[in-house]
Order: C-alpha cells, then structure tokens, then sequence
C-alpha cells in the first residue's frame, strides 16, 4: 500500500482512536492517556487548535455528527462516559454540551447517525447494553437495550432509523426504532451469524442492502461482504482472509474500496470492482 501524506501531530500518548469529519478538513484524535487533540487544516497546513483531558483512560473511538448541527464531536472510553462537545471555530474551543454517564461498563463504541435531519448518536457498551440517544427540542431522549452478550463490538446506520451492530457473542444484528409521545421503541429485526466467524469484531455499512463485518476464526482472521437478495434474506459471501485476527474494517467515503486492518496494524485493500460476488 502507498502512502500519500504523513500528518506529524507531536502528540506524547500512545493514540487510541482518530475520525476526520465530513469534509475530511479536520481530525480527531483520542489517546490512551484519555485527551482529545483536533487537528485542523489537514489538505493544507495541519495545525492542532484543540487539546483538553475529555475522559479518565483511553478514548476508544470518536464519532463526529453531520455538519447541518455544527461541528459536534462525540467520544466514548474506559470512564463509562459518553461526551458530546461543539467546536466552536472562531476561538478553537471545545465546548461539552452533554455526556452519558449511565453506562455500567467502559464504551466500547458509538456512531452518529450521517443524516442531515436528525441527531441521532448510538453507543455500545462491553456490558453488551446500547443507548439510542436523540437531539429533540433542546433535550436528549434515551433508550437503552441489551444487544450482545460478552460486549458490542462495533455500531454503523443503514439509514436513520435502521442500524447494526456486532459483538463478542458472534452475532450481528439489525434493529430500528421509532419515537412516539417522546419515547424511543428499538426493535431488533434480524440477528445473523456465518458459520466460520468465532468473534465479530467490526462492521461497516455500504448501503441498505450491502454490508461488511470482519473478525476472527478458527483458522484466523475473515472478512464476510452480506448482501441483501431478492427474498429479503441476508447472504454473507467471503472475501477475504488471513492468519491473523482482523480488527477494523471501513469502506472508503465512495464505496469503492474496503480497508481492512489486522491485529498486527497490518494494512489491505479490497477493490469492490475486482469482487466476484
């Protein structure tokens, strides 16, 4: 794999986490010593505008929302805590607008919904529990499930009503919900096992009838593309695998191209052109 830019961000801590926001101008980085650093500028000039302590531990992943609501940014750790905060950009300040301190374990994982519409943030827990957390009238509206046993692993939309999830158990699952009378009702839809996956660790979603999970099995690391057919029945095709765990999977912004990471930090590409699915 080629690389095209370098960013030398100076950061002291080991990083955990990092996430560019929609326009790709800015990045996010979480660290293991719990801060939170923002980068701006990245095509041009980078510069970090942004350094405070955002949790106690590791930052384990962050999330920025649609830019319709502004740049808000969200991160979840080893606290339990999950902290909303705004960029305000005329004086690089991060401001924190909320946070969720009712997890019952460290957070694993979280995910804003990419609509323009609506604000809408889901985060998983190793307790195995979810929180649906909704922007409405100047207030947050909570819902908390269990989804996985063992822990959730990993959160991405479909759209902004359907999401899935996956976890240590070796099940994905696909759930929706619906507001009514200012109450969030989450249903889970399909849950969806392959038979060679031993840990799912990592899910991303191309589209309503295209997805990717990642994982681990008895031989080593698997990659599984599920496709929704005509019967409405998912359908998981391998596409890829290796002696290794496999930690991360993402398809690129174009849905062109799926990225996979290893638990060596071992880098591949996937073109989703040269698939014979």
């Amino acid at each position: 794999m080629e690389e095209i830019d370098k960013i030398k961000t100076e950061i002291p801590e080991d990083i955990c986490d990092i996430e560019a926001d929609f326009y790709g101008r800015q990045l996010a980085i979480g660290t293991y010593a719990g801060n939170l650093y923002i980068y701006n500028n990245l095509n041009e000039k980078p510069s970090k505008i942004v350094e405070i302590p955002a949790h106690i531990g590791p930052i384990y992943k962050i999330s920025w929302s649609h830019p319709s609501f502004g740049p808000v940014i969200g991160t979840c750790g080893f606290d339990k805590k999950v902290n909303f905060y705004i960029l305000n950009e005329r004086n690089n300040q991060l401001e924190k607008i909320y946070d969720y301190e009712m997890h019952d374990n460290s957070v694993k994982c979280l995910k804003f919904c990419g609509s323009s519409d609506e604000l809408i943030l889901i985060s998983g827990c190793l307790n195995g529990d979810i929180v649906i957390c909704k922007y409405l009238d100047k207030n947050f509206i909570l819902e908390k499930t269990n989804a996985h046993n063992f822990g959730v692993n990993s959160i991405d939309f479909f759209d902004n009503k359907t999401f899935v999830t996956c976890g240590n158990d070796n099940t994905i699952k696909i759930w929706n919900f619906s507001l009514e009378n200012g109450k969030i009702t989450v249903k889970n839809e399909k849950t969806l096992k392959d038979n060679s996956t031993t840990n799912i660790t990592d899910v991303s979603v191309k589209d309503n009838k295209h997805f990717v999970c990642c994982g681990e099995s008895d031989e080593g690391g698997i990659v599984n593309y599920w496709i929704l057919n005509e019967e409405n029945k998912w359908e998981p095709h391998e596409i890829y695998r290796e002696n290794v765990k496999i930690e991360k999977i993402r398809f690129n912004d174009d849905h062109t191209c799926i990225a996979v990471i290893d638990s060596e930090g071992k880098e591949h590409l996937i073109l989703e052109n040269e698939l014979n699915l």
